[in-house]
């Protein structure tokens, strides 16, 4: 014993014969000495926390990739790329510690594991220190996190296009001249209608693709009538600058010159040039093969080109007739066409059409499934009589389009279809906007609610839709819609007969249009989105008959003074976003007005009297930050239906004010003061009560400021009356648009592990970043009336329904997005009804789910018409089968299911090990699931034919993919060629998706 001691001495001061200070040392020592593994254990949890933080992070950056397109910042890269790092030297150091340690069975005191000990201790508490202060660099937060992506340019929503021969040795063409160096400039000529933009759509997408010919490609859509301030602003817009405070043309060039420069290689479209301009004058660098940039312009004068100065021109031709022919069989439809004598009309028609692709989609949709050849006549005989004197070929399509727009129901749904040429030419317009512009004229009844005359609006926007006067679109995730250039020019002609339409909407305009324009019977007038500054005082035009005035979007710094003076039928004014100060007195003397629009007016603190207003439907204050209080005379606006005084200043509503309002459905105050968290709480309850008092109102939205406050009124007498509202839960949340009635919304609240009940009467309900919510299940106990359940961003959610008390047998529609943890839609013992209403699920990003049904569930879902799925990394089927089932419950039959589509699941190899039987079933569209090898098709067992095949099935995928599929019959494959479709680089079959207003992104 005395030995070993001895040894130990001796071992410990040889190891401290360099320190200066031997009782600091001996402590320092000892201490690593003392406990190795209590040391090693804490490096294990320093480790675990750095790990955890990591994947946090992770998940983070993830979630704001696919709601913003973020990327994270370099920085935050970095630092990711240490701790992996460090991760794998810690369970290096950690291994071969305890390697040692076992393979010498365990410490053992001689002199030289003394100093090996100490000297371990010592490099544990080096780790340890190193992750303490990594950990504490990956506090990113917020801005800090991630960055824009810088955007190569915008994917342009068009409709699928017809690969005619003519049509793709022009895209052929203008590609081969995009590859070669020595042409700079190009032009692409043609008549309006003959698909010029449709085909430029095309190379666009197509360039956004090619990461070898431009660094970005920037689209601008120029209007008709331009000056070079306008066309210089709208390519600012493009290229994200702000040109506000440039008023030189000269400056102005120069800024723009000079943030071009910066994109490197570019090629920018000028879409709808009708002359030439100088492009050193508007700022765009000359394309030259130094700096790689390359313009293209589409016109419909070759002079333009040539004006331009343009390299090569390529002319967009006419279809062949034969080509034609086919065009406009696929509009009608096959169908109609099997008469003989419909045959030999609709041929005579299409030749009408002299070529041109949108007359000939415009007639053929006008005539699509008519079996009366009475009709077939009488729209040949006005071809014939409205062309016979026609030489210039587009007045021949002006009157195909005018035959599709006399052909509507009548006259309101050709009202309807003028009002969308009031937006600028190639203006994306929102749907929801439009149609309120018709509500509030009186275009949809005045005596319906809200609610009924949106969907009469719906209506009439499909009719426009099917006849092809408005074209399906995009943008920010909302449903728009468009018109195409020479749609437009139709409709404006038809405008300038009596009654009269005003239309100078985007122009550009400084001043207002002449005097003399304002003719006694003009009716609506549009001057949106110019550069209107002020009106004189000795502009008073004089327009009994004017029922709408559009002056939104221009920047108005000045009173416009008594403009409304002469102005008595004034139905719907809008004034949103406008820098008015002041409105005139004679404001208050519009007795017709239905509809006053003053959303974001920045500088305006004030509204003068509403007293005689007695017709007003709606006011909107919206974001008018300045307004403090509700106009004067407000009380008595018996007839409104909708107020809007979000992120407003408005501090409350007047004692009484809700309940003398007796026809008033909406109240919107998200983001004001109206219920904010800091007044006492028994004021707020006073408000809520009066307010849910009112029988009329069925649209609530406010923002509880915080679910404690929230909580109070979900656990009182009063949330059975708030269920009926569209009520709405969230921070700091302007909404845009309306949800079903008995709608519940929760966006960003933290519910504190106790999750919300959810009314019984509910019929939507949607969840978006609620990060504690771990069962959706507690959530839905008493719900019985759910139709529409949509969950986004709510990380914590492993499953949808699991108990047997769920009851989701009203449900129709289910969105789930961005689920990282969802792993089941239904788990265990679920109610024997459940889904059984379910008609569509859209599922997107949750990587963790494997699949979405089991066969034994799916066999309840009979009235399910489209399945969804998209980026689910780890789904490996789509149903999962029953290993017990025989060949005939292997058989599932799905009678209303017709669209099923799969997008980037990589994983994927089944959708169904058994087959499914559908007769509706419409459309199969496959993208990258490249290890999908089968398709569970109900194919007759000896001819390989597909049964109860929909003579209108579309198998949609790529080429490789298609010639990839493994099928049981050798017939089957050459079978079922006639129902594939090559999915092309442009296919935007999402714009025909059920109608549903899927929100996502914003609650």
């Amino acid at each position: 014993m005395a030995v070993n001691i001895i040894g130990i001495v001796t071992g410990v001061m040889s190891c401290l014969c360099a320190q200066n200070s031997l009782t600091e040392s001996l402590l320092q020592h000892y201490k690593h000495f003392r406990r190795p593994k209590k040391n090693l254990n804490k490096l294990k949890s320093s480790t675990d926390e750095l790990i955890a933080w990591k994947e946090d992070l992770t998940v983070q950056l993830e979630l704001i990739w696919l709601e913003k397109g973020m990327k994270p910042k370099p920085g935050v890269t970095l630092w990711l790329e240490n701790v992996d790092k460090m991760e794998g030297q810690v369970n290096r150091f950690i291994t071969k510690i305890e390697e040692k340690a076992g393979s010498s069975g365990g410490f053992s005191f001689s002199s030289c594991f003394v100093c090996s000990r100490i000297k371990l201790g010592e490099l544990i508490e080096e780790k340890i220190s190193e992750m303490v202060e990594l950990l504490e660099g990956g506090q990113f937060v917020g801005d800090s996190l991630a960055e824009m992506v810088p955007k190569k340019g915008h994917i342009i929503p068009t409709t699928r296009l017809m690969m005619h021969e003519t049509t793709m040795e022009t895209i052929t063409r203008i590609w081969e001249f995009l590859c070669d160096d020595s042409v700079r400039k190009i032009g692409v000529y043609g008549m309006g209608g003959v698909g010029k933009t449709t085909i430029m759509s095309e190379i666009n997408n197509r360039l956004l693709k090619d990461d070898v010919l431009f660094d970005c490609v920037i689209w601008v859509t120029v209007p008709m009538e331009i000056d070079l301030e306008n066309l210089q602003t709208r390519i600012a817009e493009k290229v994200g600058v702000d040109l506000s405070e440039f008023q030189d043309e000269t400056a102005r060039a120069a800024v723009l010159f000079e943030a071009l420069e910066r994109r490197q290689k570019f090629a920018m479209v000028l879409d709808g040039l009708w002359e030439p301009f100088s492009l050193e004058k508007v700022g765009i660098p000359i394309p030259t093969i130094e700096n790689g940039c390359k313009l293209l312009i589409t016109t419909r004068l070759v002079s333009v080109c040539r004006g331009m100065e343009t390299d090569q021109e390529v002319e967009v031709k006419i279809l062949t007739e034969n080509e034609a022919w086919n065009l406009f069989r696929d509009k009608v439809g096959d169908q109609v066409l099997a008469s003989p004598n419909i045959h030999r009309f609709a041929q005579d028609v299409a030749k009408e059409c002299m070529g041109l692709p949108l007359g000939i989609v415009t007639m053929g949709r006008a005539l699509r499934n008519v079996a009366d050849i009475l009709e077939w006549e009488n729209a040949l005989a006005v071809l014939r009589l409205s062309t016979a004197d026609i030489r210039d070929m587009e007045e021949m399509v002006f009157s195909q389009l005018r035959y599709s727009f006399t052909k509507l129901k009548d006259d309101t749904s050709r009202s309807c279809f003028l009002y969308c040429a009031l937006y600028p030419k190639g203006h994306i317009i929102d749907i929801n906007e439009l149609i309120e512009y018709w509500m509030w004229e009186g275009l949809l009844g005045s005596m319906d609610s809200i609610s009924t005359r949106k969907q009469k609006g719906r209506i009439i926007l499909n009719e426009l839709r099917y006849a092809c006067l408005v074209e399906t679109a995009t943008q920010n995730g909302k449903e728009c819609v468009r018109l195409h250039d020479l749609i437009r020019d139709m409709a404006i002609k038809i405008m300038s007969t009596s009654p009269h339409w005003i239309v100078k909407a985007g122009i550009g305009l400084t001043n207002p249009p002449d005097i003399d324009e304002w003719v006694e019977d003009v009716q609506r007038v549009s001057l949106m989105r110019n550069h209107l500054k002020s009106i004189p005082v000795s502009y008073l035009p004089r327009c009994p008959r004017l029922t709408c005035l559009l002056l939104q979007y221009n920047p108005f710094p000045k009173n416009i003074h008594s403009f409304f003076d002469f102005m008595p039928s004034l139905k719907l004014l809008d004034l949103s976003h406008t820098g008015i100060d002041s409105l005139p007195e004679s404001l208050s003397n519009l007795e017709n007005l239905r509809a006053l629009l003053l959303c974001n007016c920045w500088n305006l603190r004030e509204v003068p009297s509403l007293a005689k207003l007695s017709k007003l439907m709606y006011l909107d204050l919206s974001c008018s930050q300045n307004i403090k209080e509700l106009p004067q005379g407000s009380e008595h606006l018996g007839n409104l239906r909708r107020l809007n005084i979000s992120s407003t200043e408005i501090q409350c509503l007047p004692s009484g004010f809700v309940s003398e309002l007796t026809y008033l459905e909406e109240l919107w105050a998200c983001n004001s003061n109206l219920l904010k968290e800091g007044r006492e709480v028994s004021t707020e309850k006073a408000t809520i009560e009066e307010i849910i008092s009112s029988s009329a109102l069925s649209s609530l939205e406010v923002d509880f400021w915080s679910f404690k406050l929230y909580d109070l009124y979900a656990k009182s007498d009063h949330w059975a009356q708030l269920g009926k509202f569209k009520f709405v839960v969230g921070l700091n949340h302007p909404r845009e648009y309306l949800l079903e009635e008995r709608s519940i919304a929760f966006q960003g609240i933290l519910f504190h592990n106790e999750p919300p009940i959810i009314p019984e009467n509910t019929i939507e309900l949607k969840l978006c970043d609620c990060a504690d919510i771990t069962q959706l299940t507690t959530c839905l106990l008493n719900v019985k009336q759910l139709k529409s359940c949509t969950v986004i961003n709510c990380g914590r959610i492993e499953c949808i329904a699991e108990l047997a008390q769920n009851d989701l047998s009203k449900l129709e529609t289910m969105v789930l997005k961005s689920l990282v943890n969802l792993q089941y839609i239904c788990r265990g013992l679920v109610s024997p009804s459940t889904l059984i209403s379910l008609k569509c699920i859209i599922v997107e990003h949750c990587p963790n789910l494997r699949n979405l049904f089991s066969s034994q569930l799916l066999f309840q879902l009979i009235n399910l018409e489209e399945i969804r799925a998209s980026h689910c990394d780890n789904m490996e089927e789509l149903i999962r089968g029953d290993e017990e089932a025989n060949l005939d419950s292997a058989k599932i039959h799905l009678p209303q299911l017709h669209k099923l589509r799969l997008e980037f699941m990589p994983k994927l190899k089944c959708i169904y090990d058994g087959s499914i039987r559908s007769s509706s079933l419409r459309s199969i569209e496959v993208v990258s699931c490249d290890a999908l090898s089968k398709l569970p098709l109900d194919l007759d067992e000896n001819s390989g034919i597909l049964d109860l095949a929909s003579p209108d099935l579309e198998i949609k995928g790529s080429a490789h993919w298609w010639e990839s599929l493994k099928w049981d019959k050798p017939a089957a494959k050459q079978n079922m060629q006639d129902y594939f479709v090559e999915l092309s680089i442009t296919s935007n079959e999402s714009n025909e998706d059920l109608d549903f207003d899927h929100e996502d992104s914003k609650l």
